[in-house]
């Protein structure tokens, strides 16, 4: 956390103010982040509730997100961002943060057996539109869109990319260099995400209502898989083939 807010607060400029939207936290996180000099919001319990709450305090047309599990970067995070979202044409609703990671790389879970399929069938204009990190906690959104409405948990970068996409609005992807995460396994994330993306498909007339329990039940399938695995390296290529399986499968029908 204090590694994420300096680097932040060394990208402010006048005008702007850095904000930690603390979740009832348990570790230190407030007092951390006052410490190196941001403001302490207590915020609900859930990421986009946080991410709510810090953009209703907020005065300024763009809010930047950045999350907090940091590690190491090879540029300041939130200067990148701030650069972009200071080029980007004046109807560009959201600037979202590209990055790569050192290696061992992850596998995407979530990423490519729950949100690629799902967009790829519902939106699919959004289907490789967002870079290889769609679901990216690190972007600048316009305060309009992050103050209201945002899905109070992990679904919030679905939702975002989705609703942006279909409301007609422009975003743009920039690169932010190499990042690593402190990883804390969410077995259930995936739930979450793919809400996101069903919400907002029938929110723009993509997924007749009462269809959505058949594609619940078919998002269930792969979340299972995703709770079962460990991370463990020696099953990393069986763990792959399997998601594969699961992502191939197909969805029910949309109407």
């Amino acid at each position: 956390m204090a590694s994420v807010v300096r680097r932040a607060r060394d990208a402010l400029r006048d005008g702007d103010r850095l904000l930690v939207a603390d979740s009832a936290s348990t570790d230190g996180t407030a007092a951390a982040a006052r410490a190196e000099g941001a403001e302490v919001l207590a915020a609900p319990l859930g990421k986009g509730a946080a991410m709510a709450t810090a953009a209703r305090a907020a005065a300024t047309p763009w809010v930047g997100f950045l999350d907090a599990d940091l590690v190491t970067a090879d540029r300041n995070i939130a200067a990148e961002l701030r650069r972009a979202t200071v080029a980007a044409p004046p109807d560009v609703a959201m600037v979202v943060g590209d990055f790569t990671e050192p290696p061992p790389r992850p596998v995407l879970s979530n990423t490519v057996a729950v949100y690629a399929p799902l967009v790829r069938a519902l939106a699919p204009e959004a289907d490789g539109a967002y870079g290889e990190h769609p679901l990216s906690g690190f972007r600048c959104v316009r305060r309009a869109i992050a103050a209201d409405g945002l899905p109070a948990d992990f679904a919030v970068e679905a939702y975002l990319n989705l609703s942006v996409t279909l409301s007609g609005r422009r975003h743009v992807v920039t690169g932010i260099g190499e990042y690593e995460q402190r990883f804390r396994y969410k077995p259930y994330m995936g739930r979450e995400i793919a809400r996101g993306v069903l919400d907002a498909a029938v929110t723009y007339g993509r997924l007749a209502a009462d269809r959505r329990p058949e594609w619940d039940a078919w998002v269930e399938d792969v979340v299972a898989e995703i709770a079962g695995y460990r991370g463990g390296a020696e099953g990393r290529d069986a763990y792959r083939e399997r998601l594969a399986r699961l992502a191939a499968r197909p969805l029910p029908p949309a109407r």
